[in-house]
This record gives structure tokens, sequence and C-alpha cells, in this order.
């Protein structure tokens, strides 16, 4: 699953406001959780940096000390970069500099409607574009959901830029397909099934945007090798409401030698109760630089 916390982007290229779509839970048979989405208008965050990619602005913000390790942390699909707020504060009063991205197509990020540019190359081409600009050689990457999926990402085409993988909410060549139960009960969940089942009330002008990301979620093949081959520490956290992708994850880290861990609760939950995951993430990057 992977439909997490909220979107924001720019109501025009001369208005600073974005909208943003807060999530309310409602009741659902289904494994999905449907949503309900109200807009309200707030301010960009003026500490938000932007670096120009192939003519792309992507936008991100930065806390922590310049000079000590970074943790580069991705959101999930339809959220943004201030997803990892809470967790950027505990890795910051741990030491870490922490570097949180709107991935292209969400928040202040440009929205192309290029299907081409959303590939898994360009998304880690994307990651590294913001470490070259800050000056970082290599990182620590955190990334949820759709988030974790670049994460794959990076461990396929930019293995040589890490220093760790902790990929939450996602599991290793896993498209949504499968998360949802999609493989064990015959059905499938393209993007224009998602927009029947669920009423976001999206603008014309971010369809595209979404649905290229959506699409690429379920281009997966190789990546578990990748991570496996990516010579560098790997964390996986599920939420047990997952069953599909919590029983795969630990039996693919088992496999792999990789550190596991689950929580209490659905997609949204392991994501959003942040008190319970960063004991086990503050405890598996103490133990890289102990």
């Amino acid at each position: 699953m992977l439909l997490i916390l909220n979107l924001s982007f720019h109501k025009s290229s001369l208005n600073k406001n974005i909208y943003t779509y807060k999530i309310h839970l409602v009741s659902d048979p289904f494994l999905w959780h449907k949503f309900q989405f109200r807009k309200e208008t707030v301010m960009s965050d003026h500490n938000t940096r932007f670096i120009e990619y192939a003519g792309l602005k992507l936008a991100y913000t930065i806390q922590g000390n310049r000079g000590s390790e970074a943790i580069l942390m991705q959101h999930g699909w339809t959220s943004n970069k201030e997803a990892f707020s809470a967790y950027a504060d505990a890795f910051v009063s741990e030491g870490y500099h922490c570097i949180s991205i709107d991935s292209l197509g969400h928040g202040e990020s440009d929205k192309p409607t290029e299907a081409a540019l959303y590939s898994r190359e360009e998304r880690a081409n994307h990651i590294v574009e913001i470490m070259n600009k800050e000056g970082i050689d290599k990182a620590h990457f955190l990334g949820y959901s759709m988030g974790g999926w670049i994460a794959c990402c990076m461990a396929e085409h930019q293995r040589n830029r890490l220093l760790s993988l902790m990929i939450g909410g996602h599991c290793p060549e896993t498209g949504t397909t499968e998360e949802v139960g999609g493989l064990k009960n015959g059905e499938d969940y393209p993007f224009e099934r998602i927009m029947e089942l669920y009423d976001f009330d999206w603008p014309e002008e971010l369809l595209p945007a979404m649905k290229h990301t959506y699409d690429y979620l379920e281009d997966v093949t190789g990546h578990e090798q990748a991570v496996a081959d990516s010579g560098v520490p790997v964390l996986l956290w599920k939420g047990r409401g997952e069953a599909i992708i919590c029983e795969k994850g630990e039996e693919m880290a088992n496999r792999n030698g990789w550190t596991f861990f689950s929580v209490e609760g659905d997609h949204m939950q392991a994501a959003l109760n942040h008190e319970p995951n960063l004991p086990h993430l503050i405890k598996f990057m103490r133990s890289i630089n102990p």
C-alpha cells in the first residue's frame, strides 16, 4: 500500500500559496483506506531550497549540522517533505544532518507531464543532484512507501553514494498490486481504478504527474538484488496491518541478513506514529556508527 499523509502543490507560479490535502480515514472493509480531503491554503516553507536538474525544479529542506553525516528522507506517494519532520528532529538530536525532499510530482517540486522523467534511474539522479548541490559524497537514505521504492532505485543506480538504507512501508521487488492483495484475489489496480475507488478531487493539471508516479511503482524487477548488492546496511520496517508486505519483508530480511522490525498499525499508522519507530531506527543507526 502506498497512500500516506498529504499532497501539496503550487497554486500558480506567481502565488506562493500551496494547497494541502489533509487525510481523514473513514471506514473501509477493503485493504486500501479510503480518504476524505479538505483543501486549505498554507504558505511555502521559507527554509525550502531549490535546485534545477535537466530543467526541472526540485525542492528540499535541511536541518542539523552540515558537517555531520547526512540522512536523506523521501516521502510516499501523495505526500511531501514535511512528512518526516518528527523523524528529522530526532535524528538531528542524534547529531545527523537531515535533508527532506519533495519528490518530483509532489510538494514544491515540479510536476512535469512526461512519463520518462519519473523512471527509476531519473529518480536516483534527482537525489544525487541534491547531494552534489549540498556537497555530500555519501548519505544514509530513509524512504517510506514510494520513498522506499526510490531507496531501491538508489541501490540500483547510485549505490556508491549510499551509507545505509532504511525502507519503510515498501518491500523491494513488490509492486502496488501485490502489496494490496491483488495477486491473491485476481484484481488489478491501475491508476484509473484507484481514481474510481478514491475521491482525490485533484485538479486536471496534476493528474499526469500522479499517474506517472503511481505507474512506475509497479516497475520493481530486480530491486531485491539491487538492495542486496548495495553493500550497505539495510533495514526494513512494516506495519503489521499490512500482512502481505510485513510477512514478505521479514522473510526477505532474513534471507539477505538485513535488519527488520514491525509495528502495530496499517500503512498510514506505521508512518504517522513515529514514537514506536524511532527507537528501532536510532538503534540501527547507532549500530552503524557506534
